[in-house]
């Protein structure tokens, strides 16, 4: 990455990874709290994912926030963003997004709530989608 390029965390394919990561986790929140009622363990796991997906959600737009600040840093930028957590924030987010929509998806495979699963998974692989475009390439 040349001098001066703009960190990868402040495009906006990361902005809307943070969005789409943070609506994934609400829909298997509640989606996790009505499967609870079924299946106790598997609607908690699904919470549970839902959790991890929203902090990192709110950790990728905490970091969008703060690469947009540095831009308008008067200093010059250095190659600084070029980092190996750079590359893997956004694995663990394909990852997490990933893991999401396979459990949605079995989820409506079983037929409970079908719909609004197949609407969760749908969220997930969107984001996947955002998290694989997102990530730094090589030069």
């Amino acid at each position: 990455m040349p001098l001066g390029d703009a960190p990868n965390y402040s495009t906006p394919r990361t902005l809307g990874l943070a969005g789409v990561s943070i609506l994934a986790a609400l829909a298997h929140f509640g989606l996790g709290a009505f499967d609870y009622g079924g299946e106790r363990y598997l609607g908690l796991a699904g919470m549970l994912l839902a959790g991890l997906l929203l902090v990192y959600g709110v950790l990728t737009l905490i970091r969008y926030a703060e690469a947009r600040d540095a831009m308008s840093d008067p200093n010059p930028r250095t190659p600084m963003y070029h980092t190996p957590h750079e590359r893997l924030t956004l694995v663990i987010g394909l990852g997490l997004n990933l893991l999401g929509a396979l459990a949605a998806l079995a989820w409506a495979l079983a037929g409970a709530a079908w719909p609004w699963h197949l609407l969760g998974a749908a969220l997930n692989l969107w984001g996947a989608w955002l998290a694989w475009r997102a990530r730094p390439r090589p030069d």
